[in-house]
């Protein structure tokens, strides 16, 4: 990690000098850079001299208008549907000029304050979980779902760690709604949507609004009926029916939809959602297709309807449930 160069405050230092000094500071704070070392280090720079905190609380809350113009400027569309580009001004540039006006306001918050510690909310195996946030939206997490929640002033961050999740966002543009899923990055200012992660893809289906998606160098806004399925290599983007959006949802009431799966596939969902798997040795019978809704508490349920329909037994063995012909 580059060393911040010692108080540039002398008799002959000038104030872009310091705002440096400031600006390096902020940017590595907004990054969660810091050493506990180093934010001893911060706090007493800060407190040394009111000119140190002045042009740090300039500096944070240069970052912070910056970050939400990029936000909102994302999702801000001209008429013709396309998103507006942010206001073309660097963080530098801005320091010294109009951040002055913001940086009052900081000053008795100089520190950390951006940086908030991260609410955990998970679902156990088997089941789903709704809970209401403080800003006003909701979360509903289907089974082994996690997520980790730092809410700060500037924007509303949600980093979703495993499985599937629901969220019902209530619309705030001054603080945007951003969801990391590993390296998929999703804003939004108001909406309602669901995001899946299976280790490195990631699934967004909109129900209601618009979102941003962006992976590396790829760039998607995703209208209601669109199911975006990004990973490494390639994306892919479908348009649902409402049909096909309402199925996308039923896991909210204890409901799957296995049309057009193949036993495999079925049996692999199931493995979400409870520790009875259902076991498939010949892959004839794991390539068979399947249809129709059923409950995700009742895998037995579903290999004995699967089992009647394709001619095959569904029978208790020893770690789950065999289907076999």
């Amino acid at each position: 990690m580059t060393q911040v160069p010692p108080d540039p405050m002398t008799k002959t230092a000038t104030p872009s000098s310091l705002d440096e000094v400031a600006a390096r500071w902020a940017l590595r704070v907004d990054a969660g850079a810091l050493s506990v070392t180093e934010e001893a280090e911060l706090n007493a720079w800060a407190s040394a001299d009111v000119r140190h905190a002045g042009a740090f609380a300039r500096a944070m809350a240069a970052n912070a208008y910056l970050d939400r113009a990029a936000a909102l400027g994302a999702l801000d569309a001209d008429v013709a549907g396309e998103p507006t580009a942010p206001p073309a001004v660097s963080r530098r540039a801005w320091i010294g000029g109009a951040g002055g006006a913001l940086a009052a306001a900081l000053i008795g918050t100089v520190a950390l304050s951006r940086r908030r510690p991260e609410a955990r909310i998970d679902a156990p195996i088997g089941s789903q979980r709704r809970t209401a946030l403080d800003d006003g939206s909701s979360v509903t997490l289907n089974t082994g779902a996690q997520i980790a929640l730092a809410f700060a002033p500037v924007e509303r961050r949600v980093r979703l760690l495993a499985g599937e999740v629901n969220f019902d966002v209530a619309k705030d543009r001054a603080r945007p709604f951003v969801i990391e899923a590993g390296t998929t990055i999703v804003r939004v200012v108001g909406t309602s949507f669901i995001v899946r992660r299976e280790r490195e893809t990631v699934l967004v289906t909109v129900r209601e609004g618009i979102v941003d998606v962006q992976r590396a160098a790829r760039r998607h806004r995703l209208l209601a009926g669109d199911r975006l399925i990004s990973s490494d290599g390639a994306d892919r983007l479908d348009k649902l029916s409402s049909a096909d959006v309402e199925r996308a949802g039923l896991w909210q009431r204890g409901e799957i939809d296995l049309t057009g799966m193949t036993l495999d596939d079925a049996a692999r969902e199931y493995a979400r959602y409870s520790d009875r798997h259902i076991l498939i040795a010949d892959p004839a019978v794991g390539r068979l297709k399947v249809a129709g809704v059923y409950a995700t508490s009742d895998p037995m349920g579903f290999a004995r309807a699967a089992a009647l329909a394709q001619g095959l037994t569904a029978s208790d063995v020893q770690g789950g449930i065999r289907l076999a012909r």
